[in-house]
């Protein structure tokens, strides 16, 4: 389907901006939130478009979530609309931390603000059990996909903590399990698109400055620059992953940022709407606290860790739309989406395991869930419920 001129986009961008604001937690839980607001209740996109899309960035660096979002913008209007849909997207974010960044030390004193993270790790993970249901849902159609799928959660559940490169690796065996049955078959599959290698190009030599930069200027400002831009193609899947890399990097090695500042800030950055991301605006600002130049900071470490991911959103797009009708590749995304599902279950499952052992937070997910399921309330409604909870129980 076509929506290119269908779809008026302050309209889109309104309700990108409400998924940003409903946004909790990990790609997993934003997940969900671009199914009860894109897919069920706009329906700017199928769900199983965006499992495929899920799947696939989930294969290469970047923040997964952001750069699904952002294909939608590029699948709903184009180019352009994609640009608008990532700043509508992060933006808002990266100025709240940023602004955290530069008055932490106030911040950090004031402990009212402690309670709203009581309920909201449940409520974040009651999207990603919404998630993990819908598209289950969708991609589950005969035997032989349960039968992945159950291998997938198992093989998940087993090994994904192991690198970050076990999930990456376990979509890829998913897609090829659908694939290598059907290889020796004729067929005419021709791939009429030529790939932009321009933007692989772009990435690679832009990293390789920048480790050139690094090495030869010691400037403040410019190190936030590259060191961010680095994290930004060094890392697949999302937030919590980048968390341990900026530890080694930024407290233990550069210590531009105390260990204590930064895990403070990142309790805080979890009653923040938005993506994880956007954790490097608070740091950047952070480094140069008391400095002018602490806002700009924070600005351009979100925008270097985002750029990386951002460039490869538009060499991936069109070659996903042009291939994607084509029987090998249809049934390797297939394989994809399903392995993709299993492991946002396998998500669920460890989150839902590190929940405090308490009857009230098992109760905001399980309310929360079905509120999802009903869609009878708007998602950022159900987060603002959760925050508010803290305060009153």
């Amino acid at each position: 389907m076509d929506n290119l001129h269908k779809v008026k986009w302050y309209m889109f961008l309104w309700d990108v901006f409400l998924c940003s604001l409903g946004s909790y937690g990990g790609p997993e839980a934003h997940y969900g939130v671009f199914s009860s607001i894109l897919v069920k209740k706009k329906k700017y996109i199928t769900e199983e478009e965006l499992t495929e899309m899920i799947g696939l960035y989930a294969l290469v660096p970047g923040p997964s979530s952001t750069q699904t979002i952002t294909a939608i913008g590029y699948y709903v209007g184009g180019k352009l609309l994609a640009i608008f849909t990532f700043l509508v997207w992060a933006l808002p974010a990266m100025i709240v931390m940023t602004l955290l960044g530069m008055f932490f030390t106030f911040i950090d004193a004031n402990h009212a603000w402690e309670p709203v993270l009581t309920y909201l790790p449940a409520a974040a993970i009651s999207f990603i059990v919404y998630a993990a249901i819908t598209l289950s849902r969708k991609v589950l159609k005969v035997k032989t996909d349960i039968i992945l799928y159950i291998i997938m959660l198992i093989l998940g559940l087993l090994y994904a903590n192991l690198s970050m490169w076990i999930v990456p690796l376990l979509l890829i065996l998913g897609g090829l399990s659908y694939v290598v049955p059907k290889i020796s078959e004729k067929r005419n599959d021709k791939l009429e698109y030529k790939p932009k290698w321009f933007i692989l190009i772009i990435v690679v030599v832009l990293a390789l400055v920048n480790e050139v930069l690094s090495q030869t200027f010691d400037i403040s400002i410019l190190n936030i620059y590259t060191s961010f831009y680095k994290y930004g193609y060094s890392v697949i899947g999302g937030g919590q992953i980048v968390v341990p890399l900026m530890i080694t990097d930024l407290v233990n090695n550069q210590s531009i940022i105390s260990l204590n500042d930064f895990l403070a800030g990142y309790a805080i950055d979890q009653a923040i709407p938005g993506l994880l991301f956007s954790f490097a605006s608070f740091v950047s600002a952070r480094s140069f606290d008391g400095s002018s130049l602490s806002f700009l900071a924070g600005i351009i470490g979100g925008f270097s860790i985002f750029l990386p991911g951002i460039l490869l959103v538009f060499f991936i797009f069109p070659l996903w739309k042009a291939s994607r009708k084509m029987p090998l590749m249809k049934r390797f995304l297939t394989g994809v989406s399903i392995t993709a599902a299993s492991l946002i279950v396998m998500t669920a499952i460890n989150q839902l395991l590190k929940l405090e052992v308490d009857f009230k937070v098992y109760a905001v997910v399980v309310v929360s869930t079905l509120l999802l399921l009903t869609k009878k309330i708007p998602a950022p409604i159900i987060i603002l419920l959760s925050m508010l909870l803290g305060f009153i129980v």
